[in-house]
């Protein structure tokens, strides 16, 4: 065998605690993922949502990132959406999968949990494998704070207002 089966995922997750209640959580990510993920995910330079809303199960989307300068396109579908709980979205033309759960911690407050993970790597991808998921987990946690910050502070709902 010349070693050049499917690679295993390579994943970057944070966690942490959000001063408000996992229905106003849920809401801000899963119900208004469309109009929110740029806010928290300044890679995203172009984003659509391909399907009629609201957002629910088998939405699909198209992102264009940037990166380091390099612009890439993917198409992806809400492969979870239970409210107050879980949402997910999974590449339809590239192989990723990004993931929140969030979960009621006392006060009031809210655990959320997000992964990154690629399901594969191209080949010629596979020696920076360490190197990725270091990426990976700068961009977890990076995306994490992101939420928080938007959350607890209300910028958000600031920046709204004076549009």
């Amino acid at each position: 065998m010349l070693g050049i089966a499917a690679s295993k995922p390579v994943l970057g997750q944070a966690e942490d605690v959000v001063a408000c209640s996992v229905a106003s959580a849920f809401s801000y990510i899963g119900q208004q993922f469309f109009e929110n993920y740029p806010k928290w995910c300044p890679q995203v330079v172009e984003l659509e949502q391909l399907s009629p809303p609201p957002v629910h199960r088998g939405s699909r989307g198209r992102q264009v990132t940037r990166d380091r300068g390099i612009d890439s396109e993917s198409t992806f579908e809400v492969s979870t959406f239970t409210p107050a709980s879980a949402f997910a979205i999974d590449g339809v033309s590239e192989p990723f999968r990004s993931s929140y759960e969030l979960k009621a911690e006392g006060d009031g407050a809210t655990r959320i949990v997000f992964t990154f993970e690629l399901k594969e790597l191209d080949l010629v991808m596979r020696p920076f494998q360490k190197l990725i998921r270091t990426a990976l987990q700068e961009g977890a946690i990076q995306t994490v704070e992101n939420i928080k910050q938007l959350l607890e502070t209300g910028a958000d709902a600031a920046n709204d207002a004076a549009e």
